[in-house]
């Protein structure tokens, strides 16, 4: 129970992270803004590991053992950021955080299905369910907030 509890602070968090680093990009520049992101993800990271440096297990040697492949996580979480920076401000939180629910529900089924040839139908016709719905919503809040034409400003 404790990790589904996890689960759902870190979806919080990472909704709150989101809007954060748009604000920042919008202020600073979105280079700037993933640059300070990183810095200060750094400091973290450096400051927990001094505090927990007795229960790690570091050694320079341990980079070696390391397969290239996963160092590309720093970049695939800057290219995240930049378009994450460039869209949120024009779709809005709720939008964008469905939109990347959705291409996460993809991504983990393609790698389900890669890695242990198994597919679940079930999930695929929940994400296109949910997609469904947001372009409903999204219909629906179009037609709501349009502006009114001549005739209906006339009436």
């Amino acid at each position: 129970m404790i990790y589904i509890a996890f689960a759902f602070f870190t979806g919080c968090l990472t909704i709150i992270s989101m809007i954060i680093n748009s604000k920042l990009a919008e202020k600073i520049g979105m280079l700037q803004g993933i640059l300070m992101n990183y810095l200060v993800g750094l400091l973290f990271s450096i400051i927990f590991m001094l505090v927990n440096f007795n229960s790690m297990n570091f050694s320079t040697e341990i980079f070696s053992l390391i397969p290239f492949w996963a160092y590309l996580g720093g970049v695939i979480g800057i290219i995240g950021i930049a378009i994450n920076n460039a869209v949120l401000p024009k779709i809005g939180a709720i939008y964008a955080t469905l939109l990347i629910f959705i291409g996460q529900l993809f991504m983990g089924i393609t790698i389900d299905f890669f890695i242990g040839n198994s597919i679940s139908k079930g999930k695929i016709i929940g994400g296109l369910l949910i997609l469904g719905g947001m372009v409903y919503n999204s219909y629906i809040d179009k037609k709501q907030f349009a502006p009114l034409t001549l005739n209906e400003q006339m009436s």
